[in-house]
């Protein structure tokens, strides 16, 4: 009965129509183009009452404002992931950059070292051939200074002849004038010449007992001098047997470097069967091994060279033969070329008998110096004896001739003294200088080889570090790839040869 009403009014049921359908159009204007498809009232299956359009018009609003506000949220995350990945590219161009950058200045400072080393060994070549050069210069200045002085003596030697022949002429000429009274004056100039010699021989003859005890006071400090020397030089036979044994024990260190090296090129000839299976870093520390292996061996080689040429020089130095000299400038030339050209090695047994003969020669000389040093006290012995007769033939005729004559044999002795003296003094000095050259040149290679360990350990560190520094993650990586390798080494995988390529198309790609 409620409801009759309601249909018996039907101009107020066309006007609800009316509305109904501008709602419907204005709600269908305000609804998504999904909302068409998807609800059955536009579909034409369903047509809602007057009590149900609100209920689908608000549902509908919540509908489109939950879709705008899901489009917009996609909207800003299709935003922010565009900015995350241009920073990600920006960031990674920027790493790429620094890592290409870092890699360029790791091989330039390579080049630089190399080069700094290759600059270091031609200096070295060049201070050689200049020291070489010197000894030709002063060898050659000594033999023209001995020509000018044997010019000068035959220029002496005529000279007196000349003063001989005039002094002949001016005694003739005075011979002629006046003889008696000549002789006359010249017999009482030679009575006074008598007594004036007489006293002046006595004066002589205490001055030369004097002399006598001076000299056997010389005899015994050079008996003194003898045994020290003799002493000094059982000491540096001591020091030469030891730096003998120090060789040996460098020759000792050298065949274990070369048997190293072999075992290492063994392994490395094995190791190139297995090439697939080896990682990139085991490469490159072997190929860093080898060489610096190789370097090492050719700095000892150059060492032991440098000092068998020394050891021969001063060998023919000892000698003191001319053709000798001449051989060994010879042999020293030839082998300073092709030193320059190679490093070539020492024959085996060369060096030590060089050193041998070295010893052979300084003995030679220290028995040359204490024969001098007994002829010398024979010498004195026979000036003893002969002062003994000048003394017991003081009153005689003839004891200022035989006074004058041991005044000339004791000159001459002191002269022959002194220049013993001086020979053996230059004898000594030669031997010390010989054995200084020799300790130093041991301590130079004993330095050169630390300075090369340390240089190796330096560099080794060095290239660690960077490489630590450049790819700490990709090294981090290779450590677990190289254990995880040899792991699968053993047990016969395949993931760390996978691993190696991928490093090796990293660092080829950088």
């Amino acid at each position: 009965a409620a409801l009759l009403p309601s249909r018996a009014q039907p101009g107020s049921e066309g006007e609800g129509s009316q509305q109904e359908g501008s709602a419907m159009s204005h709600q269908s204007a305000r609804l998504p183009p999904w909302a068409f498809h998807a609800s059955p009232a536009f579909r034409g299956d369903f047509c809602p009452g007057p009590a149900a359009q609100p209920a689908l018009l608000e549902r509908n609003q919540d509908m489109s404002r939950q879709y705008e506000r899901m489009h917009k949220e996609l909207t800003d995350k299709l935003e922010h992931l565009e900015q995350e990945k241009h920073e990600l590219r920006r960031r990674f161009e920027n790493k790429e950059g620094e890592w290409e950058g870092r890699v360029s200045e790791l091989e330039s400072d390579v080049k630089q070292l190399q080069d700094e080393l290759e600059r270091q060994q031609v200096h070295l070549r060049e201070a050689d051939r200049e020291k070489t050069r010197a000894v030709q210069e002063l060898s050659e200045q000594n033999q023209r200074l001995l020509d000018q002085l044997s010019r000068a003596s035959e220029v002496e030697r005529q000279l007196s002849l000349q003063v001989h022949t005039l002094r002949e002429d001016f005694r003739e000429k005075n011979s002629s004038s006046s003889q008696h009274i000549v002789r006359l004056e010249s017999l009482q100039a030679e009575i006074k010449m008598l007594t004036d010699r007489k006293r002046e021989l006595e004066h002589r003859l205490s001055a030369m007992m004097e002399e006598n005890d001076l000299l056997q006071g010389t005899v015994e400090e050079l008996q003194d001098r003898v045994l020290i020397l003799e002493r000094q030089s059982h000491d540096k036979d001591l020091q030469l047997h030891q730096s003998q044994l120090e060789l040996q024990e460098v020759r000792l260190s050298y065949r274990q470097l070369q048997g190293k090296v072999e075992e290492l090129s063994e392994e490395r000839s094995l190791q190139n069967f297995n090439t697939t299976s080896t990682s990139l870093l085991s490469e490159i520390e072997q190929s860093m091994e080898a060489e610096e292996l190789e370097q090492e061996r050719e700095q000892l080689r150059l060492q032991l060279w440098e000092a068998y040429c020394q050891v021969r020089y001063l060998c023919s130095h000892l000698r003191g033969n001319d053709s000798a000299d001449s051989a060994v400038s010879t042999d020293s030339s030839m082998d300073e070329s092709s030193e320059t050209s190679s490093a070539k090695d020492v024959p085996a047994g060369s060096l030590r008998a060089a050193l041998s003969e070295l010893k052979r020669l300084i003995q030679n000389v220290l028995d040359g110096a204490d024969s001098t040093v007994t002829l010398l006290s024979v010498e004195m012995t026979t000036l003893k004896e002969e002062r003994d007769r000048l003394r017991g033939a003081a009153e005689d005729k003839e004891t200022s001739e035989r006074l004058l004559q041991a005044i000339r044999d004791r000159d001459e002795a002191i002269a022959k003294k002194n220049a013993v003296e001086v020979e053996l003094a230059k004898c000594k000095i030669d031997m010390m200088s010989l054995n200084s050259q020799l300790l130093d040149a041991i301590q130079q290679k004993v330095n050169l080889s630390q300075q090369l360990e340390a240089w190796q350990d330096d560099m080794h560190r060095v290239i660690d570090q960077q490489l630590m520094d450049k790819h700490p993650k990709e090294w981090s990586q290779l450590a677990y790839s190289f254990s995880s390798g040899y792991v699968a080494k053993q047990s016969g995988d395949e993931p760390s040869g996978a691993e190696g390529h991928r490093l090796f198309s990293f660092f080829k790609k950088n």
